[in-house]
C-alpha cells in the first residue's frame, strides 16, 4: 500500500489559477500536502499567499473563473474531475467547512434550526423532528447554551463567537472526516479566540476529525496543529512537524513571519521586525523564488532557479541557502 492510499487527503503538485482580464493569475502553484485522520494540519502565510484558495480548491468551491490542476484525493477518490452530483455527496458529509465569515455563510432569511435540519435532512436522509433533535445536540456539543431557543432564532441574533459555534456545529453535523477551516477565530477577540481553538482540539479527540487550519498567525498554529505549512505567493516554502519548524525555522520567509510577531518579553514601544517589500504580482510570477526580492538571505541563483523542495530531518523546504546559515 502507497503512503498517499493511506492519508486521508493527500494533495499533489496542486495549481489553481484564475482567468481575468488583465490575463491567467497563478493563486496556487504547485502545491503538496498529506493529512492523516484525526491530525491537524495549519497553513500559514501572508493574505495573498493562496491559503483560502488552497482549501476552495479541496471543498470543489472555487470561482467561477476559477481552475484547479494537479490531484487532490480524499480517502482514495479523486476529486479534481469528479461529477458533481458525487461532490455534492461528499461535500458535507465526509468534508465540512467553516468559512471565515460566519455570517455571510449562513442564510440571514432562515432560521438557525432550518438550516441545520436541511444538512441533515440532505445528508443522513432523517426526518425533520429527529434533525431539529440531532441539531439541537450538535448546539450542546460547541456549547451553545438553550439549544432550542437558538435553532428557533435567527444568526443575526447570535454574537460573533456563537455564529463560529454554529457553522463549527453545522460543518460537524453528519461526522465528517475532514473539517476545513478558513481562519475560524479571525473576526474574534482572544477570549473568544482561546474558546474556539480549544472546542477544535476537543471535537477533534471527541469524534476523531481531521482539522485542516487556515491561518495567518503561527501562534494559533502553535496552540492547535501538529504539522504547519507556510505558503508564499502560492508556493510551499516550508512544511513539518509544529514544534520542529517553529523552533527552527529553516525558510527565510518562515523566519520573518516569526519575527514579525509581537513579543511579551519586549518593549511595547519596540517597533515590529516586519518583513520589508510586498509580494510578487501574481499575473507575472517571478522564474526564481518568489520571496527574493524580500529576503535577507538571497543568493544571485535565487532570481532565475526556482529552488527545488528538499527534505532534511523530517522537515520540506524549497531554499537556495542552507538551513545552517538561517541559526
Amino acid at each position: 500500500m502507497t503512503n498517499a492510499s493511506r492519508n486521508l487527503l493527500h494533495v499533489s503538485d496542486l495549481k489553481v489559477t484564475f482567468a481575468t482580464p488583465a490575463g491567467s493569475l497563478t493563486a496556487v502553484d504547485g502545491l503538496g500536502l498529506e493529512l492523516d485522520a484525526g491530525e491537524a494540519l495549519g497553513i500559514v502565510g501572508e493574505s495573498g499567499s493562496g491559503k483560502t484558495q488552497t482549501a476552495l480548491a479541496i471543498f470543489g468551491l472555487l470561482a467561477a473563473n476559477g481552475r484547479a490542476e494537479g490531484s487532490i484525493r480524499f480517502r482514495g477518490q479523486e476529486l479534481l474531475g469528479m461529477a458533481r452530483s458525487q461532490l455534492n455527496a461528499i461535500r458535507g458529509a465526509e468534508i465540512g467547512m467553516v468559512f471565515q465569515d460566519p455570517l455571510g455563510s449562513l442564510n440571514p432569511h432562515l432560521t438557525v434550526g432550518t438550516q441545520m435540519a436541511e444538512v441533515l435532512v440532505q445528508h443522513r436522509g432523517l426526518g425533520r423532528a429527529e434533525a431539529l433533535r440531532e441539531s439541537a445536540r450538535m448546539l450542546d456539543a460547541v456549547r451553545i447554551a438553550d439549544p432550542a431557543r437558538r435553532l428557533a432564532g435567527y444568526p443575526h441574533e447570535l454574537s460573533g463567537g456563537m455564529r463560529q459555534r454554529l457553522t463549527i456545529a453545522m460543518a460537524l453535523l453528519c461526522r465528517p472526516k475532514l473539517l476545513l477551516a478558513d481562519e475560524p477565530t479571525s473576526a474574534l477577540d482572544v477570549t473568544i479566540q482561546a474558546q474556539i481553538l480549544a472546542l477544535l482540539a476537543e471535537l477533534r479527540r471527541e469524534f476523531g476529525v481531521a482539522v485542516l487550519l487556515i491561518a495567518h498567525d503561527l501562534g494559533i498554529v502553535a496552540q492547535a496543529c501538529d504539522r504547519v505549512l507556510v505558503l508564499y505567493a502560492g508556493r510551499p516554502m516550508e512544511q513539518g512537524a509544529v514544534e520542529r519548524v517553529l523552533a527552527r525555522p529553516s525558510h527565510p520567509y518562515t523566519l520573518g513571519l516569526l519575527r514579525s510577531r509581537p513579543r511579551l518579553d519586549l518593549p511595547p514601544e519596540l517597533p515590529l521586525d516586519a518583513i520589508a517589500g510586498q509580494p510578487p504580482d501574481l499575473l507575472h510570477p517571478p522564474a526564481g523564488c518568489p520571496f527574493e526580492p524580500r529576503c535577507a538571505f538571497a543568493l544571485d541563483r535565487c532570481r532565475v532557479e526556482a529552488p527545488p523542495s528538499t527534505v532534511e530531518a523530517g522537515v520540506q523546504r524549497a531554499c537556495h541557502a542552507r538551513a545552517a546559515e538561517l541559526r
